[in-house]
């Protein structure tokens, strides 16, 4: 099987989510971004897990690069468990397996959606089926869910209007034994380096040296008035911190990292042409989330 493919390309580690694994995905982005119709060999015999929702990132990666470079790739030495995990996913449409059925509801399908305000409505649909009608999900009144939905849904407005993306990606996993429920949304456009920067010239305003800083600031967003569509999920974040979730945002070179409610900032070797953003909502949270509307207050118990 070697000697009828060209490339091979293998991953040394487990697949989780940390900057290591995010800088291999995006290696092999450029990896594959590099050559021209090209059989590429995907080595998978060193890895023995593989966080599902990183699949967001893998698809994206192969999905863009086959379509512009022709490219024909193949998995080598993959291990049955993560096999099974991409025939309950949905992930196995690129591959002749077949479909399992997911018993215990543990995967988030593998999904690819047209950035078009048509498709908002999917999107939507993806988020309120596979994450927000989850029974072990942490109590929150509707107006509290609905807000960090609406965060959810600038996060797609924001590909349509500034990425310049075709499509945008999800995948996700809940594990049982962290109880942590883990999803990735992942585009290729339009950095939002590229954006924020765009922005604050034509304004006159000086450019930070990390511009995600300015980004997820509450108010820079596609709702501001003339704003370059920042992310907005002041809403999302916040609810993370006392969740004691997760978020990791990548967009070009720039990294922006929520972990134990502790928020750092660092940058890549590899720039990725596009943003991923990974969620993890930690399901052992039994606080409560009350958003009184009509004084702006979120009450927790």
């Amino acid at each position: 099987m070697t000697e009828q493919h060209e490339i091979i390309f293998s991953f040394e580690k487990n697949l989780n989510n940390n900057i290591d694994t995010y800088s291999k995905l995006i290696e092999l982005y450029h990896t594959l971004n590099a050559l021209e119709q090209q059989k590429v060999i995907l080595d998978l015999s060193n890895i023995t897990f593989l966080s599902a929702n990183l699949l967001a990132l893998l698809g994206c990666c192969v999905d863009s690069t086959m379509t512009k470079r022709n490219h024909k790739i193949a998995l080598r030495n993959l291990h049955p468990k993560i096999k099974a995990v991409m025939q309950k996913n949905g992930f196995n449409r690129y591959f002749t397996w077949d479909n399992l059925d997911d018993k215990y509801h543990n995967t988030m399908n593998y999904d690819i959606f047209e950035s078009t305000t048509e498709h908002l409505v999917d999107f939507e649909r993806y988020l309120l089926l596979n994450v927000f009608s989850r029974n072990n999900l942490p109590i929150m009144n509707s107006a509290y869910k609905n807000s960090i939905i609406d965060n959810f849904l600038e996060m797609f407005n924001n590909v349509i209007d500034h990425a310049n993306s075709s499509y945008v990606y999800v995948c996700g996993q809940f594990f049982p034994k962290s109880m942590n429920l883990c999803f990735s949304i992942v585009d290729i456009g339009k950095t939002i380096a590229e954006n924020v920067t765009s922005y604050l010239r034509t304004a006159s305003m000086s450019i930070p040296s990390n511009t995600l800083k300015w980004a997820i600031i509450p108010g820079n967003s596609t709702k501001a008035l003339e704003a370059p569509g920042g992310l907005g999920f002041s809403t999302l974040l916040d609810f993370l911190k006392h969740n004691n979730g997760s978020f990791i945002l990548i967009s070009d070179k720039e990294i922006y990292e929520l972990r134990a409610s502790k928020e750092c900032f660092n940058t890549l070797t590899l720039p990725f042409p596009g943003t991923i953003v990974t969620i993890t909502i930690n399901l052992r949270d039994k606080q409560w989330y009350f958003f009184d509307k009509n004084n702006n207050d979120l009450i927790i118990f």
